[in-house]
């Protein structure tokens, strides 16, 4: 998990994981140079939790970089992603993990919903598809919710986002393990809120966009009508997305 001046929410993304029903985890935090007061507040877990490490950087590296270095340091058959603002559902790791398994799936996500900075959740539930290909994901390039995800890294092999910040680099990871063949499948119902700033939904993202048309063009290396056509696609469903949660 990549923290970076995440004081806000900190610990209550890590008293998420350690509710977990599936006890033999191992949360794996990389402090990307924070300059607030994260990282003591994290430490304080330390003392009281083997299973929580932390690895400090002197300078920012981003996250993709900083979840590189935590996919490195881990020891677990299953890789799970977490955002520092998002939280778990207390059966988030048993049940998913017992999906995977009863499918020997390599990759698998679930339901999730927003919520604000006050834990308040956003309506209606973002459900998913029931499974999502390379060429489905390219056309909802955030249907993914990175907190959601879990791999299989014996079966998938050496998992390494792209280091880029010009890109969403999570998803530019699901789109190079789905392009390998692999088939992501939806495990059924919320079991993670994905943490939404209250005024995101009243900004224009530009940024946001610009970075899945990079993703496009610099790392799937599609030309400019399949990008386009693929951008429109994406461009539908967000809007769809947004559009649901400010009604």
């Amino acid at each position: 998990m990549p923290s970076y001046n995440s004081k806000v929410f900190i610990r209550q993304t890590i008293e998420s994981v350690k509710k977990q029903t599936y006890e033999n985890w191992e949360l794996i935090i990389v402090d990307d140079a924070s300059t607030d007061n994260s990282k003591d507040m994290i430490k304080e877990y330390l003392m009281d939790d083997s299973r929580i490490k932390l690895i400090t950087l002197q300078e920012n590296v981003g996250p993709g970089k900083a979840r590189n270095m935590a996919i490195q340091a881990a020891k677990g058959h299953y890789i799970a992603f977490l955002n520092s603002k998002d939280l778990w559902a207390p059966n988030k790791l048993e049940k998913q993990l017992e999906f995977m398994e009863a499918h020997n799936l390599a990759f698998s996500y679930t339901d999730y919903q927003f919520i604000d900075e006050e834990n308040q959740a956003y309506e209606p539930v973002i459900e998913m598809p029931v499974h999502l290909t390379y060429q489905d994901l390219l056309r909802d390039t955030t249907a993914i919710g990175c907190s959601t995800v879990m791999i299989d890294k014996y079966k998938v092999g050496k998992i390494q986002l792209v280091h880029n910040r010009d890109i969403p680099e999570d998803f530019a990871l699901w789109l190079s393990i789905l392009k390998r063949g692999f088939k992501a499948k939806r495990l059924k119902n919320v079991y993670v809120y994905l943490r939404k700033s209250n005024d995101v939904l009243e900004k224009n993202n530009y940024q946001t966009a610009s970075r899945i048309w990079s993703l496009y063009r610099q790392v799937e290396k599609l030309g400019v009508f399949e990008s386009a056509f693929c951008f429109v696609n994406y461009a539908k469903h967000e809007a769809k997305r947004n559009r649901s949660l400010k009604e």
